[in-house]
């Protein structure tokens, strides 16, 4: 990608024949999906804040910005049921996030209205992805980079 690897690729690294795969996943997540990047950005902002994940909130908190949201949602995340700054989408997504994260009562209608069923199957899979990365992340003990480029 052009850059020293992150800690996260340098941990998968000890076993090669996963990391490709997992690296193919993220990637198409990110730069194939249909669903806008700031949706994806706040389901895997909040499903970090769930699972803890400081290594993913250190990269995705910035990507979060960068896609697009405020400052104002970007603090609000986690307590995004009380803050006005987040439309129907968004509020969709969060919730979402809460239920694949937490076990949260799923809101089919919310979704139904907001996204389609690629969209959905997009979201669940980045979700379920996340909470994956902040498992594996906790269980190998990955720091977090000096400098979160990723």
């Amino acid at each position: 990608m052009g850059r020293d690897p992150i800690n996260l690729h340098r941990a998968l690294g000890h076993a090669p024949a996963l990391l490709a795969p997992v690296l193919d996943l993220i990637h198409a997540l990110r730069f194939d999906a249909k669903v806008a990047r700031s949706l994806r950005e706040l389901m895997i902002c909040r499903i970090a804040q769930l699972e803890d994940s400081d290594y993913e909130l250190a990269h995705h908190l910035p990507m979060a910005a960068e896609s697009g949201l405020d400052e104002d949602q970007v603090a609000s995340i986690a307590g995004w049921r009380e803050a006005a700054c987040f439309d129907e989408r968004q509020r969709a997504v969060l919730g979402y996030a809460e239920h694949l994260g937490a076990g949260a009562d799923r809101d089919d209608e919310a979704l139904d209205k907001c996204f389609d069923p690629v969209e959905q199957t997009e979201l669940t899979v980045t979700g379920a992805t996340y909470i994956a990365l902040a498992r594996m992340l906790r269980a190998l003990d990955v720091r977090i980079d000096a400098s979160p480029l990723d």
